[in-house]
């Protein structure tokens, strides 16, 4: 896994489990509690009979998805949109083994012109990559599908739309 990866990495664990005491794995043989920085690397997952993927570093998009993060007065949900860059496997302490998806982040937009029709701008570039971009797969909600826009001051955005839910009977 590439270092600055692995740095969001750790720093995802230690924020989101809160153990401020976990360690890189290169002071592994000091304590038991670290992170190991051999990943596997999944093609692709299926929850709930829907397919996600990840880019992998190929020529092919990843899965575009809206991710679902619980608001600070934890009672809201708020989405974000973003692409699945890879799907990984990875291994803390005692072989306890996560899967998260690392998302590169679409630059969110002001214009909430047409959110009560269920649709959202975000900008058509990436934000910087940080411990944010890594996240438990249990939080991809919906596949979603974009469209670049120019607008009449000829500023760039992308329409985002979510699209449905597989469903089984």
């Amino acid at each position: 896994m590439d270092e600055t990866d692995y740095a969001h990495l750790l720093q995802h664990y230690k924020t989101s489990y809160d153990l401020p005491d976990l360690v890189s794995y290169q002071y592994a043989t000091l304590t038991n509690s670290f992170v190991d920085n051999e990943i596997t690397k999944l093609k692709f997952i299926d929850l709930l009979g829907q397919q996600y993927r990840g880019k992998n570093g190929s020529a092919s998009c990843g899965s575009l998805v809206h991710v679902m993060f619980v608001g600070s007065d934890s009672r809201n949900t708020l989405a974000y949109a973003g692409q699945i860059y890879n799907l990984h496997l990875t291994r803390m302490v005692h072989d306890h083994r996560h899967v998260f998806a690392y998302i590169k982040w679409f630059n969110t937009s002001s214009d909430r012109s047409r959110e009560d029709d269920g649709l959202e701008f975000c900008l058509p570039t990436f934000s910087p990559d940080s411990r944010h971009c890594i996240v438990p797969v249990h939080r991809i909600f919906l596949e979603i599908a974009t469209a670049r826009i120019t607008t009449s001051r000829n500023v760039s955005k992308m329409l985002v739309i979510a699209l449905p839910k597989k469903l089984y009977a």
